[in-house]
């Protein structure tokens, strides 16, 4: 079997069912196990449950460990790339930047205990991600090498970094430039220059409720309780109003920001909320990702089905970066920032009932776009 990362090989069923029982007869090792307050299992040195303790079986609804031994960590968790390649979990593309997969191989390479951070986003009709503090620990038993792996639920925390990314960070420099606009309006007696400077003052105050209320979106989303509001939207008019907010935005000096829409009306039943939050989280994360003197241009493609919006820049994404680009905790700033494109894609796809792509090559340079159903 082919892999692109880890050696795709398993162990017979016959030897998985040895390993179990050696594991099962062993009293005092089942009752330590099963002490551990996280969830916990035994793999082989292919990857493969052999062995779990009863909050794992309790994690995932399980009845009986026939459900669980011989499949890997990805397998019994639905990950979306554990089905991506025919020798399953581990040999992906994606496998290679899975904080799991490296915490096992390097555990088997070193017999040392390695501790990772492992983002994982399951199957289904809306994907769950998962954040965990994945710890690797070596076990030799009767001359064969074996993995103790723990799983730390560690969503919670990662939430709480963002958040305070956000109120320590970004909201305090908005608030700090509109602060400094106000003292100049304090400081100048030219009719002109204070009507300019109210202007400029206004749009600020206006992004800084904008980052508090996405915030109040965001785990409103997270937590189920969201509703989308579908009304007609006139697109060009929006894609107008969010080029003109990220304009204000302190990311967004010496980017020169291009329109390529028609200009046309164009209407469209969508949430023009959550719509707009989308494009800015876009356009946002676009001007980020460019230096000075750089462009980035907004467009659609008026198609039969459905319409596209797309936002262009001149910065290529590494790959190891392309293949984590939507895991919410992922980000190539700092590790409380990743949020922009989970938001993207979480709003677009689980409450627009659209779809998000990306490329980013020589030839296309990076484009986000977002397909929305004219129906």
């Amino acid at each position: 079997m082919k892999t692109h990362f880890a050696p795709p090989e398993r162990a017979s069923q016959a030897g998985i069912e040895h390993d179990f029982n050696m594991f099962s007869d062993l009293g005092q090792v089942n009752d330590l196990i099963n002490a551990l307050p996280i969830i916990a299992a035994v793999l082989n040195e292919h990857r493969q449950i052999v062995y779990a303790n009863k909050s794992l079986l309790q994690a995932m609804g399980l009845a009986a460990y026939d459900d669980l031994i011989g499949k890997r960590p990805g397998e019994l968790i639905n990950c979306i790339h554990a089905t991506e390649m025919p020798a399953g979990c581990g040999t992906s593309e994606s496998c290679s930047v899975c904080g799991a997969v490296n915490a096992i191989q390097d555990c088997l390479k070193t017999n040392k205990k390695i501790v990772n951070e492992c983002r994982i986003t399951t199957r289904g009709e809306n994907g769950v991600s998962l954040d965990f503090k994945i710890t690797a620990s070596p076990f030799h038993f009767e001359q064969h090498r074996f993995v103790v792996l723990s799983f730390e639920d560690i969503a919670n925390e990662k939430r709480r970094q963002v958040l305070e990314r956000l109120f320590f960070h970004d909201i305090i420099n908005t608030a700090g430039g509109l602060r400094g606009f106000i003292e100049i309006l304090e400081t100048t007696d030219d009719p002109a220059e204070q009507k300019e400077f109210t202007k400029i003052a206004c749009r600020l105050s206006e992004v800084l409720v904008e980052e508090i209320v996405s915030q109040r979106e965001l785990l409103a989303a997270e937590s189920g309780t969201l509703t989308a509001t579908f009304t007609s939207v006139d697109i060009a008019d929006l894609i107008v109003d969010v080029i003109h907010q990220i304009k204000y935005h302190q990311v967004s000096e010496g980017i020169k920001i291009i329109n390529l829409n028609s200009h046309q009306p164009i209407d469209l039943k969508t949430d023009a909320v959550l719509l707009k939050r989308v494009l800015l989280n876009m356009l946002k994360n676009a001007v980020e990702a460019s230096e000075k003197g750089m462009e980035v241009s907004v467009g659609t493609n008026n198609h039969e089905s459905h319409l596209e919006i797309w936002v262009k820049n001149e910065t290529l994404i590494p790959r190891e970066v392309q293949l984590q680009i939507f895991q919410r905790s992922f980000s190539t700033k700092d590790q409380a920032r990743g949020i922009g494109t989970y938001s993207i894609k979480m709003f677009t796809e689980q409450y627009l009932k659209g779809k998000v792509s990306f490329v980013s090559t020589e030839d296309t340079k990076t484009v986000f776009s977002v397909f929305l159903p004219k129906n």
